[in-house]
């Protein structure tokens, strides 16, 4: 089972103007779901996203300083246990796009499952990518970073755009470093920023092979 975890989407107006809405208006991981021909695939968007705020209210700090917090990721991963009960899926396969890849790699360290991760664009290492842009902390969320080593058996591609404004190849190379004995963790450059370029080249990324992989 393929699990494709979207983007942060639309958190903020600015950098000091939070969104009412964090639902994204170019939904890059579903894109790239679409396009993903494997025979069991799973879209996942992020708590709040394409919700009826009416109906149901979601409290804004689960796109802001909560956007990682513990029950974020156990909320994600009842997720996966649901859709892995549905289709008797023995192995899932992460994929996550921007802040959708901290929340896979954070799953990853969770479950017993996970055949492969990749990231697309991904923040894996928020506090970093928060003091390069000067926005506040988040000290109620977890970084995926911390997890890094504790999923370096697991095989791994991070895709990083190299006109990508927002996550910068450093986060990935910070993230690999972190499992400097493992040969599992591969970095691909793509000619791609980040949300642009990445949906016209993503059938032949997928066929990469993953690196201590099968």
């Amino acid at each position: 089972m393929y699990i494709y975890i979207e983007g942060d989407g639309l958190a903020w107006l600015s950098r000091y103007q939070l969104s009412a809405d964090p639902t994204p208006r170019n939904a890059v991981g579903l894109a790239l779901a679409t396009l993903d021909s494997a025979l069991n695939v799973v879209y996942l968007a992020r708590p709040c996203q394409f919700n009826d705020f009416e109906r149901t209210p979601c409290a804004s700090e689960y796109w802001s300083n909560k956007l990682f917090s513990p029950e974020v990721i156990d909320a994600m991963n009842q997720a996966l246990d649901s859709f892995s009960r549905q289709t008797h899926a023995q192995k899932i396969n992460l994929i996550g796009y921007s802040g959708g890849a901290a929340v896979a790699a954070l799953l990853a360290a969770r479950r017993h499952d996970v055949e492969s991760l990749r990231s697309v664009a991904g923040n894996l290492d928020y506090a970093y990518v928060n003091q390069i842009n000067q926005v506040s902390a988040m000290p109620e969320s977890l970084n995926a970073i911390d997890v890094a080593n504790n999923i370096s058996h697991i095989p791994q591609l991070h895709f990083v755009g190299t006109r990508d404004t927002v996550i910068s190849k450093e986060v990935a190379l910070r993230f690999k470093a972190k499992q400097s004995e493992s040969n599992c963790n591969a970095i691909v450059d793509v000619d791609a920023g980040h949300q642009d370029g990445w949906l016209m080249q993503w059938p032949n990324l997928l066929q990469i092979p993953l690196p201590c992989g099968k």
